[in-house]
């Protein structure tokens, strides 16, 4: 599968047109990561977004494994949009591989492209008052 029918495909840009997709892929990065290895530590700013194509991590916050992401999963949305502190710890399980958006790369996008951005706080918004709901039961 290709970078962008991967990326169409994953929840936060699958509205995006074709086109908005593959200006997404332009300036998304591949990156591969062993077991074991971290990918972003908990607590340092946040300057990345990731979308795990291929392989699992762990999630972890302080010390404790919360859970575990694979193939689809994504990680880091809100590093797109400000550079807050991480609140977890993401941990290669298996041998890695993601894409990745570093933020400025992203904001530059918006930028040239402000239609995704829209598509994106649709998005966010809808996972937070999920969060928000989970959080009042």
């Amino acid at each position: 599968m290709t970078n962008e029918e991967f990326l169409a495909r994953v929840p936060i840009f699958e509205s995006c047109t074709a086109d908005e997709v593959s200006s997404i892929a332009s300036v998304a990065q591949e990156h591969t990561y062993a077991p074991g290895q971290i990918i972003v530590t908990q607590g340092t700013p946040g300057q990345a977004f990731y979308l795990i194509t291929e392989g699992r991590v762990a999630i972890e916050r302080d010390g404790a494994v919360l859970g575990a992401f694979g193939a689809g999963d994504f990680f880091g949305e809100m590093s797109l949009l400000d550079s807050a502190p991480r609140s977890a710890t993401i941990r290669a399980i298996d041998q890695t591989r993601c894409l990745m958006l570093s933020s400025w790369d992203f904001k530059s996008l918006l930028e040239r492209t402000p239609s995704i951005a829209i598509r994106l706080l649709e998005v966010l918004s809808r996972r937070l008052r999920v969060a928000d709901e989970r959080l009042t039961r």
